[in-house]
């Protein structure tokens, strides 16, 4: 047992990727220019358009003053210029801070000023609604015809994996929230094994179904950015009817869920491998839905 324990179930060795998040997209973009990256109701972007627009608002932050170890806010809500502006922060060389809209006034402004963050990215109509701050605000509509006028191309890379890539915060249940920053150096890693264990391929279509304020987020998107495959990212958080009829619509191959919503779900979904995580799950759940999938 203990051989077992310590030698079989531990002999996990492999060769450590060294990439940063830039670098893993870029090959992507590299080998799939014109697949799709992200879908998001009836709007899509390939991979060279996101390469694109995200190179254009990497050089206008750059101008700002964004590099490696600064933190750029993220308050957005799921759309295709969340991961232009996510995409965008990480070419610049700058760490961003998901900042939820939905979230208290208090609790935003407590974030920024937190992580000493210079820029804030958002949109023009939520602009009005983020509580009082220092952060120079860069709106991805309104502002789009200046960034736009930047080079399509990624600037020159300045990052190294020791970086911090994001910052995520703690819920503060326990206390007062506290910002965690995460470099680039173990996600390559976390995606490559996940890219593995879950069957994702180039034609896969994954769900981007965590917060973005749950780190979860992270695995979800790197792991499509990593494989070719394409990230459906839902309007609004969805359960039941509204949660099946997006996964048939989208073609859904490959989502991560929390247990609570399997059994208002049909079985005969399109996901090839359902990811189960957050809570426990019952014997007859995973049961009902372990056949014919990973």
């Amino acid at each position: 047992e203990r051989h077992t324990i310590l030698r079989e179930w531990n002999a996990t060795a492999r060769a450590v990727l060294g990439a940063t998040l830039p670098e893993l997209f870029a090959a992507q973009v590299a080998r799939t220019p014109e697949a799709d990256a992200v879908v998001f109701e009836d709007e899509r972007l390939s991979y060279g358009e996101l390469d694109a627009r995200s190179s254009r608002l990497a050089h206008h932050l750059r101008g700002l003053g964004v590099g490696p170890e600064v933190v750029v806010g993220l308050c957005i809500e799921r759309s295709l210029a969340m991961l232009v502006g996510l995409v965008g922060i990480l070419k610049a060389g700058g760490a961003y801070l998901p900042l939820d809209p939905d979230y208290p006034p208090e609790r935003l402004a407590f974030m920024l000023a937190d992580a000493g963050a210079p820029v804030l990215l958002t949109r023009a109509a939520l602009r009005a609604h983020l509580p009082a701050h220092d952060a120079h605000v860069v709106c991805l509509d309104a502002d789009w015809p200046a960034i736009a006028r930047q080079p399509a191309t990624a600037p020159a890379a300045n990052l190294a994996p020791q970086h911090p890539a994001y910052v995520i915060y703690t819920s503060g249940s326990t206390g007062t929230p506290k910002g965690v920053a995460v470099t680039h150096s173990g996600i390559p890693n976390l995606a490559a094994v996940q890219i593995d264990r879950f069957a994702i391929t180039s034609e896969a279509r994954v769900l981007q179904f965590a917060s973005q304020s749950f780190d979860a987020a992270v695995s979800e998107i790197v792991t499509v950015f990593a494989s070719g495959a394409a990230l459906v990212l839902p309007s609004a958080w969805r359960s039941g009817n509204a949660l099946a009829y997006l996964i048939r619509e989208q073609g859904v191959t490959h989502a991560t869920l929390p247990p609570v919503l399997l059994p208002d779900l049909p079985e005969d979904l399109p996901l090839q491998t359902l990811v189960v995580a957050g809570e426990s799950c019952a014997p007859d759940l995973v049961a009902r839905w372990s056949r014919g999938r990973r």
